[in-house]
């Protein structure tokens, strides 16, 4: 392997004019900068990214651990965090890894993340690993957590507020004539999804209308589980005349369930999701869903992880609440 002593020799510079080339920290002619690169070229030089590392003490990456990467909410989410972080002039690298809503595996993952040396942390945490996480934020590099919270962890956190998006949803459903509203709920250890069945609660109540017994029905977080679940749902008896879903998992479980079943959207039974996702234009009926973006988040907390990295931020751990909507479409009723 080359090393910066060969570049200099071949270009027949200093090893300090080297360096000066490739940090652009002082200035250097055209002609011997052109000599430097072309020796770079040639010798096919890299430079030596640990030692790099050990002299600044940074390591110029950052670890993301999301808790489900073939969800298009996070797949959006990683995009927002890249995209964002790459923009910084001292550039960063993302090392992502997916738990896959598995608190051990996080708990490993967060672990080799920590012998690499990363310089900050984006976590969407899969629940569990509390006393882990708390000591992170004590001892740990600046740390952030998106689209879920740990209030007792010192880490800066990016969420919207899924209590009141929920509330709009639920009165939405209300509004429209629904009085059995039931709820397809994933079995997350996440405070975004226990939120969201607060804000259905809170609404139910304060309309007056009670919840049965057997209305929040459970599931793992995919397709399958949730096509499960909604085949229990839809054989309540009386049937729910809508449905709320905390997911996108579970709308689209739900809607096989529907299909199946042979009952009619929104005219059997109305449906209501929280994640809007690109197809759901291309469903009949098109789904109404509480809109919440994925990217902005990432990119949110990205934005925060850089400046607490590079210290332009201080103080205490902020929270960021970024805005949904509700996209009315005829599911809905």
């Amino acid at each position: 392997m080359a090393t910066i002593k060969d570049v200099a020799t071949k270009a027949g510079v200093s090893v300090a004019t080297v360096s000066h080339v490739m940090n652009a920290s002082r200035f250097v002619t055209e002609e011997t900068k052109d000599r430097v690169l072309v020796a770079i070229a040639e010798l096919g030089y890299r430079r030596d990214g640990i030692a790099r590392s050990l002299r600044r003490n940074r390591t110029g990456t950052i670890g993301a651990v999301v808790s489900d990467i073939t969800n298009p909410f996070f797949s959006d989410l990683v995009k927002g965090i890249e995209n964002t972080i790459h923009g910084f002039a001292d550039r960063l690298n993302v090392i992502l890894c997916n738990s896959e809503e598995d608190e051990a595996l996080e708990r490993e993952l967060l672990d080799v993340l920590m012998e690499k040396r990363v310089d900050g942390l984006i976590i969407a945490p899969a629940g569990g690993n509390l006393a882990y996480l708390e000591a992170l934020g004590r001892d740990g590099p600046p740390m952030v957590f998106v689209d879920r919270a740990m209030p007792s962890v010192a880490a800066d956190t990016v969420t919207v507020d899924n209590v009141s998006a929920s509330r709009v949803a639920v009165r939405h459903l209300i509004d429209r004539g629904h009085v059995r509203i039931a709820v397809l709920k994933a079995t997350l250890h996440a405070s975004s999804i226990e939120d969201r069945v607060q804000g259905y609660r809170l609404t139910m109540a304060e309309a007056g209308l009670s919840v049965a017994p057997g209305w929040i029905v459970e599931s793992a977080s995919n397709i399958d589980a949730a096509h499960e679940a909604g085949r229990r749902l839809l054989a309540l008896s009386p049937r729910p005349d809508a449905v709320f879903t905390t997911n996108n998992f579970m709308t689209l479980g739900l809607m096989r369930a529907l299909n199946e079943a042979g009952l009619s959207c929104p005219a059997d039974i109305a449906i209501l999701g929280f994640d809007d996702f690109q197809w759901a234009e291309a469903f009949r009926p098109r789904i109404t869903a509480v809109a919440q973006s994925g990217y902005q988040q990432g990119a949110e907390a990205a934005r925060l992880l850089a400046a607490r990295i590079t210290k332009t931020e201080s103080g205490p751990p902020v929270h960021r609440v970024i805005g949904t909507q509700l996209i009315i479409r005829e599911s809905s009723g």
